[in-house]
């Protein structure tokens, strides 16, 4: 028990050193996201005639449902995967980053259409996020998509986390269009269309890189979460049976002395014969 105790306290330490560095990180990735939506309002500025999103066509949607990649965090894969079932149809496709929402959702039924690793590190997040892009963009350019929406774990602390459903694909920009009626267009070397796409795939990829990095915030909340109560469980246990131990102790020591006790006085009365 004192050795599932130091391991389950190891791993509590884990979880909130990575909850740290997430949090750090997130921070980071909304501001470099808030950036690029600027970014888009100046872009959408130079152009005489606003753009508006694509249709939704029938072409089909993808799903990309971000999990835990690790155990040990409680329900978290489980409200993520009912939240889906809610939106999910047959046409759509599911793609799955992190193996125990992978698992989770074969426990379900569901047949997942793509699995990738979930980041377990926040500078790790870029990369998995590149894969998943590539894969995303494979799909809208051979026309077999035309929706992109995400769902994934908001990190909210000292809470049970919420569950965020966006649309990143098509990208409404009537709304940059209504706010950007003002201001001086910037210095450019590119034609604004082609700059407004550039900026576009890259706004995209930082918000998914954001949603991959939040919810690995909240994974390792529901860890620690969930460590937490373990040790505080074992701990509880450990010191019931330190407690039990000490009485058989004592009880061993009681009676060891009360043979001792007899044997004297057994002896004593043998010689006094």
């Amino acid at each position: 028990m004192t050795g599932l105790l130091d391991v389950v306290g190891a791993m509590r330490s884990l979880a909130g050193m990575r909850l740290q560095q997430a949090q750090r990180s997130l921070k980071a990735a909304r501001q470099y996201a808030d950036d690029l939506s600027a970014a888009i309002a100046a872009a959408v500025r130079m152009i005489p005639e606003a753009p508006r999103a694509r249709p939704q066509g029938k072409t089909g949607r993808i799903l990309v449902l971000f999990a835990a990649e690790h155990g040990f965090v409680g329900g978290f894969n489980e409200r993520l995967f009912e939240t889906a079932e809610k939106t999910l149809s047959a046409e759509d496709e599911l793609f799955i980053l992190g193996a125990r929402g992978a698992a989770t959702a074969a426990e379900h039924g569901a047949r997942a259409d793509w699995i990738e690793p979930m980041a377990t590190r926040p500078e790790n997040a870029p990369d998995t996020i590149q894969r998943l892009s590539a894969e995303l963009y494979r799909r809208l350019a051979s026309g077999q998509i035309a929706r992109i929406e995400t769902i994934h774990a908001r990190y909210e602390p000292r809470r049970v986390p919420s569950i965020g459903h966006n649309t990143v694909v098509p990208l409404d920009l009537e709304p940059y269009a209504a706010h950007s009626k003002n201001g001086v267009a910037p210095l450019r070397n590119l034609e604004p269309q082609v700059l407004l796409e550039q900026l576009t795939a890259e706004y995209v990829f930082a918000l998914l890189t954001a949603f991959a990095i939040e919810s690995l915030a909240s994974e390792n909340a529901a860890r620690f979460s969930t460590m937490d109560a373990a040790h505080e469980n074992i701990g509880r246990k450990l010191d019931e049976l330190r407690e039990v131990a000490r009485r058989v102790r004592q009880s061993e020591i009681t009676t060891e002395l009360l043979d001792v006790v007899t044997g004297a006085e057994a002896l004593a009365i043998n010689l006094n014969y």
